[in-house]
């Protein structure tokens, strides 16, 4: 799975790069999640390593070659001097087909 900061999947990030936000700023950021397998993707979690930040939407499945739209939010404590750039940790289970 990658992550794109537009829709038409030209740019693949490996940060969500959330800028500069003053003390007790709300912003909400979107982005993209494709899936670039030619399996299906099941029971997707996503998760983030900093408590100012809450994922407000995100697809819990997604079909081979399908994008999904991440919405999270940011709610700044102290007001940044540098951009804040944060990982997302995504986990789910890749569907393999069976045959007999």
């Amino acid at each position: 799975m990658k992550i794109y900061k537009e829709k038409e999947l030209k740019t693949p990030i490996d940060t969500l790069d959330l800028g500069k936000v003053l003390a007790g700023e709300t912003k909400k950021y979107t982005f993209f999640v494709y899936n670039e397998s030619t399996n299906n993707l099941i029971n997707l979690e996503y998760s983030i390593d900093s408590s100012e930040i809450k994922i407000i939407s995100s697809p819990k499945e997604l079909k081979s070659k399908e994008q999904g739209l991440l919405e999270i939010e940011f709610i700044s404590s102290v007001t940044l001097k540098e951009p804040k750039r944060v990982k997302l940790e995504v986990k789910g289970l890749e569907e393999v087909p069976y045959f007999i």
